[in-house]
């Protein structure tokens, strides 16, 4: 096929940056993976789940990473820039946010909110009896 004109294609547009995209969940995924060293991990919400105690702290994705914070916490945590409820299939979940990775580009940041994710998760963990 004859192609006139010298710009990209739109597959060429629509696929730019999604190598760069992917390449930045990879980071945040190893960087999770580092800080949560005894967290089981799962396949889910389109990308990897971290589950301490049986039960799910947070998940990384394209769309960032999802912190279970439990619902006492949400609204407070929702006032900070660049944190969002968490949607999925057009429902808000309660107690969980979406945080941005310009948020965790920071050790120390991303350590805060892994540890609100795991102590979330390990209060929504019933006692054995």
């Amino acid at each position: 096929m004859l192609r006139v004109g010298s710009g990209p294609t739109p597959t060429e547009v629509a696929t730019r940056g999604v190598g760069e995209r992917q390449t930045e969940v990879m980071e945040l995924i190893d960087r999770v993976r580092a800080d949560l060293p005894t967290a089981v991990e799962k396949r889910m919400f389109g990308g990897v789940g971290f589950m301490v105690d049986g039960a799910l702290a947070c998940s990384v994705s394209a769309r960032g990473l999802l912190v279970r914070v439990g619902p006492e916490h949400q609204d407070d945590l929702l006032a900070d820039d660049g944190v969002e409820p968490m949607v999925m299939g057009g429902r808000t979940s309660r107690g969980w946010v979406q945080v941005q990775p310009q948020v965790v580009e920071d050790d120390r940041a991303l350590r805060e909110w892994l540890q609100r994710g795991v102590t979330a998760a390990r209060a929504s963990v019933s006692p054995k009896r």
